[in-house]
């Protein structure tokens, strides 16, 4: 069985990393899961926070359904693929040139829902304004009782 890859957060401030204590015991064990001499990869990027499961159940169960039918797709992922290519273009690295749909899997959650300028908004807006489809906006999360 492969070994999990760890991932830790920490903070920039004033240039210097900072994390808490138990990051950092944590860190020192995994290293020390490695023989003395191991060659090692260390990763360091910017944070971002992935899109919600109710981001993703929004996006595939009201957004994709709703547009499909009005487009006459029977297969969600022809639906979906279709709003990267419009939404999300990139180049294709295969064939330089041609213009492909961008992948959404890595959006943040404001790439992907939360802000005006988000992938599933612009497609919300898109459908009522050049295609007379109202979407609904997800129903607000309920508190436990």
């Amino acid at each position: 069985m492969k070994q999990p890859i760890p991932t830790f957060q920490a903070d920039i401030v004033d240039k210097r990393v900072k994390m808490s204590g138990h990051v950092r015991k944590a860190m020192s064990l995994w290293i020390g899961t490695f023989k003395n001499g191991s060659h090692i990869e260390i990763i360091i990027k910017k944070y971002r926070e992935k899109r919600t499961n109710d981001q993703n159940a929004y996006y595939w169960g009201t957004v994709i359904p709703i547009s499909a039918d009005h487009f006459g797709h029977d297969n969600p992922e022809e639906m979906h693929e279709d709003f990267k290519l419009e939404f999300n273009p990139v180049e294709s690295k295969v064939a330089p040139g041609k213009i492909i749909g961008g992948s959404t899997t890595k959006m943040s959650t404001t790439e992907f829902f939360s802000d005006e300028t988000s992938f599933v908004n612009r497609i919300c807006r898109w459908m009522a304004s050049e295609h007379g489809v109202f979407i609904p906006p997800p129903k607000p999360k309920q508190e436990p009782q």
